[in-house]
């Protein structure tokens, strides 16, 4: 009996232990002539397109599918497809749309050609914005079509700041329309309801009536009677906009007063260092507590300190307070400090303590890289070079649409992408929703860069990208402008053991890529750390600068990594032929590998090599492939892999077994609950079979029963497989 036991489990641990064993330290043997296998090219991409034909392109997009022409609706946003419509949106969505279409207007007017059909657009969304968030019995606007009444209808300085330059803009796009009293109605909400005269500044939210006492269910985190920072700084703007409008004191005193909160209480730091501007106080600037899990009051949220600049800029402007533009530019370097990713380029969402910070503490949100955050801080960049002349703001601008154009545009259906990961990349469809503030956003972004009239630099590259003193290194740009490029040059300094040489490298126009321009540094010594930059001058007069960029030659003497990427199948049996895949990496990338060597043997055979074979690549890794076999069963494969670059370097994997099992015995498969069966059977006869005849009886009625349901569903699959999925018209009919 217990050497029956003991043959079951050995059964049992054969079947689940694994079979391919990595072995150290086994001698390598002489190695055989291989012969050179070819590598395949990578082609490099460029982006030639220019900002404003991107703006174009998305503003199609949100007219063909988030803008209803029947009566001038904005809907919230579609899926990846621009299939699936949300077709609730918040009056922001609205406020977005129509600032990109008029934005877009505007650049119709300055090419000779007004597009008149977007001044109707414009109209009927300005239009139906007010039907459907004017409130009809107290000053103001409400927040969205989405959430419950009494909350979708709060009043938010933000949401009026909105509210009265939407209007504005479509009277400036259409001279015809007069919102006088639509926007009155927003700014007496702003004075009169959400402005606190005791403490400055504008409340966070009330009831539509102007109550601050709000229902316990509102699932907010902060306190409605509290300050937050960007409903502050929106609204503040929007009171000096309707200040100067109508030389209105009062409006600017409260704008005043929300600036001179927002810089006395809104600063978050620790000891020597300055973070930026903390999201949320209370009613008198002191903290506020929240529960665990939820944002605390005291992060520093990216695109709302971006909004937050932008108000200062503004601030500055009306009041002339240099202490305003001080400020702004100091949020903006702690930004660059703390929220700012050094390593793959763009802004985190928000920090707390000057780290990545996310509310449930997941490592991989934090580093998140959101398409409005980098968008609301490209316009702000763009305000602050408008008012400084600095060009570090429109380099920094251009370093960051190179990244989203690369990344988070959809180059399959358009349109910009909710967000990605840490490196930018955006694989999940629920990233690749394509919301209409963000697509709004970005059409601002690129198109307000584009009137500047500077010659537009982007991605400037080398190629090979670690180059070695073999290598003939290209430098290559692309260069954009609307009056047509005069020069692109190079100016380099190269450093060789100390001994510095300077020089100046034209590029010169790319005859088969329009908008590209490049040239070669020639042949460099190993060692040689090269700094460069990129400059553009355009035939007005207009020069922009690029760079510093940075390489260093180096020798190739890196020899290739080989791992062991699939044995298949996962279990050798006999009769089975083998197939061995292997990848290599190479660095430099470029540097080709020769060839890569099966060495193996059989049992305890000698080791003989056989080429394998390149059969393409997985991102920056070769893969290789070889088929072995068949075997029988008990046999044992050892094996290991060689590999070597165009440089004479070899690289080696480790050693390989992998033992050969015996075929299957298909005679009489068991269930798991048969083979306890057996077991049971061995130990008590009488009662063994009594169990097996009625697990066998519940087996065959169970079978009958499945049998007849499986059919069921057959004839029902077969009636309706031709309706199982909704066309984006359908959901909209339907709605």
């Amino acid at each position: 009996m217990k050497q029956k036991k003991i043959l079951i489990l050995t059964i049992i641990c054969v079947m689940v232990l694994g079979n391919v064993l990595p072995l150290m330290n086994e001698p390598a043997s002489t190695i055989h002539d291989i012969k050179e296998t070819s590598i395949p090219q990578l082609a490099q991409d460029f982006n030639i397109s220019s900002y404003l034909e991107f703006s174009k392109a998305t503003m199609d997009l949100i007219i063909d599918n988030l803008y209803n022409d029947t009566d001038g609706s904005i809907w919230r946003s579609a899926d990846y497809r621009w299939e699936i419509i949300d077709l609730l949106p918040g009056l922001a969505d609205y406020y977005w749309a129509i600032a990109a279409m008029a934005r877009m207007y505007e650049a119709s007017v300055i090419e000779g050609t007004p597009n008149t059909t977007l001044s109707t657009l414009i109209t009927n969304a300005a239009n139906r914005m007010v039907f459907n968030f004017l409130d009809d019995e107290y000053p103001g606007y409400g927040v969205n079509l989405f959430s419950a009444y009494e909350l979708k209808t709060t009043k938010r300085p933000g949401i009026q700041s909105y509210a009265y330059q939407a209007l504005r803009i479509a009277e400036e796009v259409n001279p015809a329309l007069n919102f006088t009293e639509e926007k009155q109605s927003a700014i007496t909400c702003l004075a009169d309801i959400l402005y606190d005269d005791v403490n400055g500044g504008l409340y966070f939210y009330t009831l539509r009536n102007g109550s601050l006492t709000v229902p316990s269910n509102f699932d907010e985190v902060y306190p409605n009677d509290g300050k937050r920072l960007d409903h502050l700084a929106l609204g503040a703007m929007t009171l000096y906009d309707a200040g100067q409008e109508q030389s209105n004191s009062t409006l600017i005193a409260m704008a005043n007063s929300s600036m001179s909160f927002l810089v006395r209480y809104m600063k978050e730091s620790f000891q020597t260092y300055y973070y930026g501007l903390k999201l949320a106080v209370n009613k008198t600037g002191g903290d506020v507590s929240v529960a665990a899990g939820r944002r605390p009051g005291n992060v520093v949220v990216s695109d709302i300190n971006a909004v937050a600049v932008r108000a200062l800029l503004k601030a500055y402007n009306v009041t002339g307070n240099s202490t305003y533009l001080t400020l702004a530019e100091s949020i903006f370097e702690a930004l660059m400090e703390f929220n700012w990713d050094d390593e793959f380029g763009g802004w985190f969402a928000e920090t707390l303590d000057g780290l990545p910070f996310d509310p449930l503490d997941d490592e991989d949100v934090k580093l998140y890289k959101y398409s409005e955050i980098q968008f609301q801080f490209i316009i702000t960049l763009e305000q602050l070079y408008e008012i400084t002349g600095n060009l570090f703001y429109i380099r920094t601008t251009i370093d960051v649409l190179d990244q989203i154009l690369g990344n988070l545009w959809d180059a399959e259906y358009g349109g910009f992408y909710q967000n990605g990961n840490g490196e930018w990349a955006s694989f999940s469809q629920d990233w690749q929703w394509h919301h209409t503030a963000v697509q709004g956003l970005g059409i601002l972004a690129m198109e307000r860069i584009w009137i500047y009239g500077l010659p537009i630099l982007s991605n400037v590259r080398i190629n090979p990208v670690s180059p070695r003193p073999t290598d003939q290194v290209l430098v290559s740009a692309t260069a954009q402008d609307s009056d047509g490029i005069d020069m692109v040059y190079v100016n380099y300094t190269s450093n060789l053991g100390g001994k510095v040489t300077t020089g100046v490298i034209e590029l010169l126009p790319n005859p088969e890529v329009g908008g590209v321009y490049n040239s070669t540094f020639g042949l460099l010594n190993d060692t040689a750390q090269v700094n460069f930059f990129v400059t553009a001058n355009d035939t007005t007069g207009y020069s922009f600068i690029v760079g510093v960029y940075y390489f260093v030659v180096r020798a190739d003497t890196f020899e290739p990594l080989i791992e062991l990427r699939m044995i298949y199948p996962d279990e050798v049996r006999a009769g089975d032929v083998m197939r061995i895949e292997i990848g290599t990496y190479e660095f430099p990338l470029h540097s080709a590998t020769l060839y890569c060597t099966l060495y193996w043997k059989l049992n305890n055979g000698p080791y003989t090599p056989v080429n394998l074979t390149l059969v393409g690549n997985d991102e920056n890794n070769l893969i290789w492939q070889i088929d072995l076999g068949p075997f029988v069963g008990g046999d044992v494969i050892s094996y290991y892999c060689i590999a070597e670059d165009e440089a004479g370097n070899s690289g080696t994997s480790p050693f390989y077994r992998i033992t050969v099992l015996g075929e299957v015995d298909y005679v009489s498969p068991l269930a798991v609950w048969q083979l306890g069966a057996v077991i049971f059977l061995i130990s008590a006869p009488g009662a063994g079979v009594a169990y097996v005849w009625s697990r066998s009886r519940n087996a065959r009625e169970q079978q009958r029963i499945l049998k007849k349901e499986a059919r069921k569903r057959g004839r029902r699959g077969r009636g309706r497989s031709r309706s199982q999925s909704r066309s984006k018209s359908d959901t909209n009919g339907g709605n």
